[in-house]
């Protein structure tokens, strides 16, 4: 029996022949992931549109009317500061989010653009240090399922009618 010790905790390992590659850090995966996710480190016009919230948004816009004579237009997105802090949210049991606004373009067949507009969307969600957010005022973790249960098997049985 091997025993490992992080900073915080002792890890008993019972395996017979250990792992055959070592664990990454998984929450580094989470923030990673998030972090490429909403690209929050580049400026609009960095972002890349190929991933991400700027590709999710890129591919459900243009918006067309029916009749194809209004078609609104996205611009690009912007995540504000959040409102409340952390220990504000769990106390007054809110999510802890930034507002999401995203920039939008209206144009009509024969008549003058529209000046682009913000709309409000909601509130995007946080993540924390250790990938959890807090959502109405609780935390809460995204497990990933990188390891399912070894060994077991689900067997389906005919039946004869």
């Amino acid at each position: 029996m091997a025993v490992m010790s992080t900073s915080k905790i002792e890890v008993r390992d019972f395996s017979k022949r250990g792992d055959a590659i070592p664990v990454g850090d998984l929450t580094q995966v989470q923030t990673d992931a998030y972090e490429r996710f909403l690209q929050l480190a580049k400026g609009p016009e960095e972002r890349d549109t190929s991933i991400g919230l700027e590709a999710l948004l890129r591919e459900v816009f243009p918006i067309e009317s029916y009749d194809g004579t209004m078609k609104l237009e996205y611009i690009n997105y912007t995540l504000e500061e959040a409102r409340y802090t952390s220990d504000e949210c769990r106390e007054l049991r809110l999510t802890y989010g930034r507002p999401f606004r995203i920039g939008v373009r209206l144009k009509r067949e024969g008549r003058p653009e529209l000046p682009e507009e913000q709309i409000y969307l909601g509130e995007f969600p946080i993540m924390m240090g250790g990938g959890e957010f807090i959502v109405n005022g609780a935390e809460r973790v995204i497990v990933s399922q990188l390891h399912r249960s070894p060994r077991r098997r689900l067997l389906h049985r005919l039946r004869r009618s």
